[in-house]
């Protein structure tokens, strides 16, 4: 199924970094416990960044944010009986949901997904450009990125993931609500199988980048547990850890996927994952608060101090990092 669509990948012209910034504004949704990670989010936006947050979510979701709220920031709240709605108009049953799409078990989540589509819409309407980042993406370094294409997007699991994406086209949320409402409704055939699943917000970029000038961001950003080829709870020293993983740390945060050192921009993982997320988000959290903690950039030791003695009070005696 991924096959074809990473060969069209492959065609797209990647955006640069060079700046100077031309982004607008930030947007994300929090439902529930997503709440807790979008004040991690916009705490590390505000490291970076004094342009407006869009944030979406429902009363418990917003909850979490109360005493850590920035300035800035155009708060919409989602009804329970908006929700309510949503979950009619976006549903999908297992005939409907590939065998191997990497989020199968998010069946059930196709609802708050459409929002991250409402929360584009509005920050593009009155700013003119947004990135979205899903609430559990962290800034590392600003997004310093001189747009000029209509879309950029980046890959996760060999398809283009929902959960960070930019777009200056008031077209683009609506062309994205059509395809995704479409894909939740097509039966997982191998007839079908070169469409790309769409049931947890990705992108069939095959048809999207036909409507949009499309550019795919670069080797530092969005990086999570899709780019990391370890082992679940690997038993190495922070150093063996950080050379597997291509991280290295000096007056800033570099990552090198094999083609060169590029400064780290947005680490995209739970720092307090699901149960069955655990294992192999270990190393992961491990290496970013190690590089954290090693990094002699001011706003990496603000952003480590925050974690450890605000979103997860002494995080460092977990042995993450130590």
């Amino acid at each position: 199924m991924i096959t074809k669509e990473k060969e069209r990948l492959e065609k797209f012209p990647h955006q640069t970094d060079e700046g100077p910034s031309n982004l607008n504004s930030f947007c994300t949704v929090a439902f529930g416990r997503d709440g807790y990670e979008a004040s991690l989010l916009m705490h590390s936006i505000r490291l970076h960044s004094n342009n407006k947050i869009y944030l979406m979510g429902d009363y418990e979701g917003l909850s979490h944010l109360q005493g850590e709220m920035p300035e800035n920031v155009d708060v919409s709240i989602i009804s329970s009986k908006d929700m309510d709605e949503r979950r009619i108009e976006y549903s999908a049953t297992p005939s409907t949901i590939w065998a191997n799409c990497p989020r199968r078990e998010a069946v059930g989540n196709q609802a708050w997904l459409s929002y991250r589509m409402d929360v584009m819409a509005k920050a593009i309407k009155e700013t003119g450009n947004t990135m979205f980042l899903d609430a559990d993406v962290i800034l590392i370094n600003p997004i310093n990125c001189n747009f000029k294409s209509g879309l950029a997007l980046s890959t996760q699991n060999g398809v283009c993931g929902g959960g960070y994406i930019y777009s200056n086209d008031p077209a683009f949320p609506e062309n994205w609500r059509k395809l995704f409402k479409s894909d939740l409704a097509i039966e997982a055939t191998p007839a079908a199988a070169d469409q790309v699943c769409g049931k947890c917000g990705d992108l069939c970029t095959s048809r999207l980048h036909k409507h949009h000038d499309t550019t795919l961001f670069g080797t530092g950003h969005n990086y999570g547990p899709w780019r990391v080829k370890l082992p679940p709870r690997l038993e190495s020293d922070t150093d063996q850890l950080l050379s597997e993983m291509g991280l290295s740390v000096n007056e800033d945060i570099y990552l090198d996927e094999g083609e060169g050192p590029e400064k780290l921009v947005s680490f995209h993982a739970h720092l307090q994952p699901k149960r069955g997320q655990r294992d192999s988000l270990y190393n992961l959290v491990r290496a970013l608060y190690e590089c954290l903690k090693r990094s002699l950039n001011a706003n990496h030791r603000r952003l480590m101090n925050f974690i450890n003695d605000t979103y997860i009070p002494n995080a460092h005696s977990y042995g993450l990092g130590t």
